[in-house]
């Protein structure tokens, strides 16, 4: 099934040829500019154009893309939480205990299974792209792209302003620092285990946190990603001594939740095609919203 995104020349792209336009004001890959030209994708005014022809101020420019749905994810019947949805994109908000996308342990029951029977009940085939993930046990927003040219737009985005990420932690013990950052690397505990550490040779990774609200057992942190790395919140988070609620792999305890005190509560945006800027937010579920209760 073909997708069309739509562009029209502006005068700083005037005189510009087709294939420096789709490299240089569209990012498009060498690779998906030959994809183009050998597949007829790429349309001037509606029709189909060498890649050296000059654009002109006013030219419309549709690029039509071939997509498919993901042969190993089985589509699933399940309610979704859609909180924003275009031709681009979709924004969905994940509950606790549910994978992004299949593992060998967990072939059904993820978001993606529940995303892929969605486009097919509504007559679309569309493979599926997240653009971030989040922990199984970690609820809150994930954004996905409908082809494969918007997933390559949005990657420049990740770790910069224009894919902002924001968390609600709870965690234990009293934070007393008003705000701080933690720039601390980050591996792989063993080779081929899931559990990260602190390590001089790992990736680099970029934590800022506000403290919100300080109680006797615990404090609520919210926390701005500056890199986006595997476990990342859980672990730098133990490391500084504030293990999360429920974390009992970086020695959180779960009398109080059962699953890690984290929730992707908000996410702002530059939308990669219309260049406009978009605030999505879930609201914090209720095992967490207990803890608040309690309190208040």
């Amino acid at each position: 099934m073909k997708k069309k995104d739509t562009y029209i020349i502006d005068k700083a792209s005037a005189e510009m040829s087709l294939r420096d336009y789709l490299s240089k004001r569209l990012q498009f890959s060498r690779r998906s500019i030959i994809s183009l030209k050998k597949s007829g994708g790429a349309l001037v005014n509606g029709t189909v154009s060498h890649m050296n022809i000059l654009l002109k101020e006013g030219d419309r420019i549709a690029i039509a893309f071939e997509d498919h749905e993901s042969e190993n994810i089985l589509p699933e019947q399940m309610s979704l939480d859609i909180v924003f949805e275009d031709e681009n994109l979709i924004v969905l908000n994940k509950g606790a205990g549910m994978p992004v996308h299949p593992t060998r342990k967990h072939v059904m029951g993820t978001l993606a299974n529940g995303l892929a029977y969605y486009w097919m009940d509504t007559g679309s085939s569309i493979k599926i792209r997240p653009i971030n993930r989040l922990d199984k046990d970690t609820s809150g927003l994930v954004v996905f792209a409908k082809n494969a040219h918007i997933q390559h737009l949005l990657s420049f985005y990740i770790g910069k302003e224009e894919f902002k990420k924001e968390y609600i932690a709870m965690v234990h013990g009293q934070v007393l620092e008003s705000e701080g950052t933690i720039d601390l690397p980050i591996s792989r505990e063993a080779e081929k285990a899931m559990k990260r550490i602190v390590h001089a040779e790992g990736d680099r990774a970029i934590t800022h946190f506000r403290t919100i609200s300080v109680f006797d057992e615990y404090s609520i942190v919210k926390i701005i990603l500056g890199t986006g790395r595997t476990h990342q919140i859980r672990v730098h988070m133990s490391h500084i001594g504030h293990p999360l609620l429920g974390d009992t792999m970086y020695g959180g305890s779960t009398e109080l939740i059962e699953r890690q005190a984290l929730h992707a509560e908000k996410i702002t945006m530059l939308h990669p095609i219309s260049k406009q800027w978009l605030t999505f937010e879930a609201p914090v579920p209720s095992d967490m919203q207990r803890l608040l209760i309690k309190y208040f």
